[in-house]
Parts: C-alpha cells; sequence; structure tokens
C-alpha cells in the first residue's frame, strides 16, 4: 500500500544542506530496494513529499525516523496518510533529466 508523508523542513538552511549528501544516499536505498515510489522537494525549500510502498503506517513511520534528515532535525513536521493512487499519466510522472 501506499502511504504520502507530507514533510515540512526546517528553517536552518545549514543543518539542512550539511545532512542533504547522506538523505539523498537514503533516499536512493529506498529506491532501490522497493520501498519509495518516488518523492522530492518542494521548489521553495520549504519541505518536500516522498510516496512509500510499504505495509503499514508503522512501516512508513519507521523509514521516515530512519531517515538522516529526521535523525538530523530538519523534519520538523511530517503527516504520514495511506493513499490511492487511482490515476496516472506516464509521460508526466517521469522523472526529469538532471
Amino acid at each position: 500500500m501506499k502511504f504520502v508523508n507530507y514533510l515540512a523542513y526546517t528553517d536552518n538552511r545549514q543543518l539542512l544542506d550539511e545532512h542533504a549528501p547522506a538523505h539523498k544516499h537514503y533516499v536512493k536505498s529506498l529506491l532501490d530496494a522497493g520501498k519509495l515510489a518516488f518523492g522530492g522537494p518542494f521548489p521553495d525549500g520549504s519541505g518536500g513529499l516522498l510516496v512509500y510502498e510499504v505495509a503499514s503506517k508503522e512501516e512508513a513511520e519507521s523509514l521516515r525516523d530512519q531517515d538522516p534528515y529526521a535523525l538530523a532535525g530538519v523534519f520538523v513536521r511530517s503527516e504520514i496518510k495511506p493513499w490511492l493512487l487511482l490515476a496516472i499519466n506516464p509521460a508526466l510522472a517521469a522523472t526529469p533529466a538532471a
């Protein structure tokens, strides 16, 4: 089942930047393990959205709690809810070239 994690980040940009490499590595490990459907930050830097593919809300919370951003205090608010994906346009869901 999919769980959406709506996150708000701290205003401390130094803290965010310091832990960004570890966070990105962690996100990639979730993608590689099939635990993350997609995710990314908001353009204004205020937070981000992660969509986990896990069996329970508790598992989603555990993934969030193990994130280097969570451990460092970058996440100041998190809301995790189950989500039913009913429609998708694959062309619009494609990851843009970096």
